[in-house]
């Protein structure tokens, strides 16, 4: 990862998942709360990593703001720490790679203490074995309005960067041996029954606000 920044960096935002549509801002240039929307895109790279032909997403995308105010379907406030990043998080308009968002719901059988533990312990295992440009998890998840169609407790969200698709096909895993070892270190702490992922398009408006 050289010319990644090592050093983790946290900011304390509110999420606002969209499982419908996500809404039109009128004015979003003159909106300073908002910080970023993902928004579903092609799923296509998703469907081909798992090797799947038929995919309906689960969610719509996020809005990333300052404000607690309700603007989706169901808000956190989160705890973002950038495990690794560059500059391309300072750069407003739309991301030019993919994207990946998913909403983690940890096993049954752990705390949300010992699941925070091993998802970040997972960030060493992410640095090694995945091609991302940046890297951020989303923790300490603080329910602020709605709920999950589905009544499905989500307990943190991940956000993978790749610069491209051809680099999101080729340095998802970047050995042969990744893929096993990236799975067996998250089947102990996630409950993949329940994690939704979905492909978007992150359009950002302003940077992260600790750079």
């Amino acid at each position: 990862m050289e010319g990644h920044t090592k050093r983790l960096i946290s900011e304390n935002l509110y999420a606002h998942i969209h499982f419908e549509r996500i809404p039109v801002f009128e004015g979003k240039e003159q909106r300073p709360e908002i910080i970023a929307i993902d928004a579903i895109s092609d799923q296509t790279p998703l469907m081909k990593l798992r090797g799947i032909t038929d995919f309906t997403p689960a969610f719509s995308g996020i809005t990333w703001t300052t404000s607690p105010e309700m603007i989706g379907d169901l808000g956190f406030a989160v705890k973002k720490i950038y495990a690794w990043a560059d500059n391309s998080l300072s750069v407003k308009g739309t991301y030019r790679g993919v994207k990946q968002i998913s909403l983690v719901c940890r096993k049954e059988t752990l705390d949300q203490e010992s699941f925070y533990n091993s998802y970040r312990a997972h960030t060493e295992i992410a640095r090694n074995h995945h091609g991302m440009q940046n890297y951020a998890q989303n923790i300490d998840l603080e329910p602020i309005y709605g709920s999950h169609p589905d009544g499905v407790e989500i307990d943190g969200i991940s956000e993978l960067w790749f610069t491209s698709e051809r680099n999101w096909e080729h340095q998802f895993y970047l050995h042969s041996n990744s893929a096993e070892i990236v799975g067996k270190d998250t089947k102990t702490f996630i409950d993949f029954h329940k994690t939704e992922s979905i492909m978007v398009s992150e359009t950002r408006f302003r940077s992260n606000t600790n750079g």
